[in-house]
This record gives C-alpha cells, structure tokens and sequence, in this order.
C-alpha cells in the first residue's frame, strides 16, 4: 500500500512542473525607427501583446536598429512596440553650445503568427 502511494507521489512530482508549464512562443522582434532627423538618443522600446502584456524590452542608445527576443505563454495575434527617447538636430552635434534636445514618441503594431518567428517593425517617431 504505501509502496503504491509511494509511486503515485513519485510520478506525480516528476510530471507536475512539465504538466504546469503552457506552450511557450518564440518570437524575434526587429525594430527600427524613422525619424526625419537621424540623430537619435536612449530610445526604449516595450513590447506588448493584444491584451497589454508587455512581453519585452529594449533601449537602442543610439537610435540604431534593436533586436527584442519575445518569448510567451499566452497565444499573440499582434505585437505592439512602443518607442519613446529623445532627438536633436541634425548639426547640432557640431556646435560648440550644448545641442537642444527634445522627446519623441511612436508606435507601431506587427501582425503575428501563432507558432513563432522573425518579424519586423519600423516605428515612426514623432
């Protein structure tokens, strides 16, 4: 009897963690940003799902394309990465005064497939 209940318990440790665990999605994110001046700074990006989740981050320091690894439990019909950072003037790197900086914004939404994959995402600042 207790060599049973004993079996019953050991089965049941060993598939409860596996059985507890959902399908797990992998998605690549490629975003990259337009913005008619291409001086960009501290650009950071949050990935979320249909529902809000967010599902990934990113900070591109120089404006420069970012890839986002996605990984979720929860079934995805879109993505959304959300860009905020700051730009300055196209010259105004060169100028001896400190250059004048101001915040930019934009979103974007990437249709997704169930099982997974590459995809990407230019987010238009403004």
């Amino acid at each position: 009897m207790y060599m049973i209940a004993l079996s019953f318990l050991l089965i049941g440790v060993c598939l409860g963690g596996v059985a507890g665990q959902g399908v797990t999605v992998g998605y690549t994110l490629y975003v990259s940003f337009f913005y008619p001046f291409r001086v960009l700074y501290n650009i950071h990006v949050t990935v979320s799902d249909q529902s809000g989740h967010v599902v990934g981050q990113g900070t591109s320091y120089d404006g420069s394309i970012l890839i986002i690894p996605v990984r979720t439990e929860s079934l995805a019909i879109a993505l959304t990465a959300s860009a905020s950072g700051y730009a300055s003037g196209a010259l105004t790197y060169y100028y001896a005064t400190s250059p004048a900086y101001w915040p930019i914004s934009g979103t974007s939404t990437v249709p997704v497939q169930s099982n997974g994959g590459d995809y990407w995402v230019t987010v238009i600042l403004s």
